[in-house]
This record gives C-alpha cells, structure tokens and sequence, in this order.
C-alpha cells in the first residue's frame, strides 16, 4: 500500500513504515513452528491462539524499522528496549547534528549519544536481554509465550462457564484477557451489544461500570492483604455511542509460574466480590 501510494501520488520520498511490535515481536519465534505436529504439546486452544497471532506478526520484516521492548515478553529488567533499522542510514533521521554540539565527540568513532540519551546508564538491561536469547533460545522462548497464552485461554474457559461474566476482547489471542462481571439476571451474551451501541442504556451501562470499578477496589484490597490474586483494570476498554466508557478488568498473565490453579483463584475472587459489592449495594 505504502508503494502504491507512492507512485499514484508521485511523492518526492518514501515515508518510513514503523512496527511498534514491543509486545508481538516475541511470537516470531513461532514462524517456523509446525502447529500440525505441535512438539511442544500445546492445547487446542492455545494452539489456534498462537497460529492466529503468528499469522498477523509474520510480515514484521516488511517493516523499516521495528520497536521491542524486552521489559514485556523478553523477560528481561525494564530498561532493555530496542529500536530496530532495517537501514543504517536510517540513523540519520533520527541522529543529531555536529554542528548542533561542537564540544561533544571530536574523537574516536562511536558515537551513540549522537542519537540516544542511553549512554549515561548501566548496560545491565542490554545484557540481560542478550542473555534471554542466548540462554533461552527459540524454543525457550516458545516455551514461555505458549504456557501465557495457555494460561490465559485456560482463564477464558472459565470466564464463560459463569453467567455473570463475560469476555471483552474475544478476538485478542496473546495473554490479556479484558472481562467484565455482571448482576444477576442480565443476559451476558447480548449485554456487551446494548452497553456500545443502545443510547437508551445508558443508565445501566453506568451502573454496570460502577459495580466493575467495585468489584475491583475489593479484588485489588484482598491481594494488598495478602489474601486474593492481583489483577488491573481500565478505565475505557472502548466508548459507547453515548460518550460512556467501558471499564474491564483486566488478567495479564505473563509470569512462567502462573498455573491453573491461580486462573481458578482469579474467577472465584472476581466472583466473590460481585456478590458481595451486589449485597452491600441492597442493605
């Protein structure tokens, strides 16, 4: 698309294509697996999840240039973020001039505070993401990412045995799942339908989201306590016809300690405390 509209519109330059991949880029391990034979042994599910993420993440070397971040699903310390060229010339764009600093850099050939402000920290979250790909390998690294994307479609299975949740972000297949509960008696199938698109209700869109926000304030006290499981939440997963948000809650399941028994914890705290957010609410 990028070259067609270069030449419909006869453009003087080619305008850069950007990846930010700082999540996705990890699931390019996958290119090469064979999801047929599976030799990792991956459920169904999992399997169909990875295929479909794989199959939207294998154009990535059409890219100019490429963000990863291997803070997310490197598994490596937060500072080891990388920004990937395909051309070394490309560094021009981004590069500051000599003339601009006339005090800086009159020897020697490496230079990267010409375009970064990295230099003055420690090297360790480079190294450390060096040493997850050297260590792990690719099928390390499948390894990893299968088991989160496991671990979240086990947690989806049990979102939609409860009729009082339901999911959001169906058609997401990596390892977050946005989800919302709701009081009894509402029909989860066709809610999510009505809250974005009937103007006419709005009121219980907003009672919907203040029992979320509820649900999450407790959630999120039991595990400060030391007695329940951390999940997030936000604020707008998408915005009604009307201007109102919709909140979720949200799972990010990414440590490779994460099991089954923990996503079972997730729905059972989740389910606990709508009901008693729905019984305060009645005394």
């Amino acid at each position: 698309m990028r070259d067609s509209l270069v030449k419909e519109f006869k453009l003087p330059y080619q305008p850069h294509l950007h990846a930010d991949a700082v999540i996705g880029w990890a699931w390019s391990v996958f290119d090469d697996y064979d999801f047929a034979v599976n030799p990792l042994g991956f459920r169904g599910r999992t399997v169909r999840a990875l295929a479909s993420a794989v199959s939207r993440i294998r154009y990535l070397d059409l890219a100019d240039s490429v963000g990863i971040d291997f803070h997310k699903t490197g598994f490596a310390p937060y500072i080891s973020s990388l920004f990937l060229l395909r051309d070394r010339a490309g560094f021009g764009e981004v590069a500051r001039q000599r003339a601009s600093m006339p005090y800086l850099y009159h020897t020697g050939h490496y230079h990267p505070g010409m375009f970064t402000l990295e230099t003055s920290r420690a090297a360790t979250g480079v190294m450390a993401a060096l040493a997850n790909l050297l260590l792990l390998g690719k099928d390390g690294f499948r390894t990893l990412i299968g088991h989160a994307v496991e671990m979240a479609e086990v947690l989806r299975e049990l979102i939609i045995s409860r009729p009082e949740l339901t999911i959001l972000n169906e058609d997401n297949y990596g390892p977050v799942t946005l989800f919302r509960a709701y009081p009894r008696g509402i029909d989860t199938f066709r809610v999510k339908e009505r809250e974005l698109n009937d103007p006419d209700y709005l009121p219980e869109l907003q009672r919907h989201n203040d029992l979320n926000r509820r649900i999450f304030q407790r959630v999120a006290a039991e595990a400060l306590a030391g007695r329940g499981v951390a999940i997030g939440f936000t604020d707008q997963y998408r915005v009604s016809i009307s201007g109102e948000p919709v909140c979720a809650l949200k799972s990010y399941v990414l440590s490779p300690f994460a099991d089954e028994v923990q996503m079972h914890a997730v729905v059972d705290h989740v389910v606990e405390a709508c009901r008693a957010v729905e019984t305060i609410s009645k005394s």
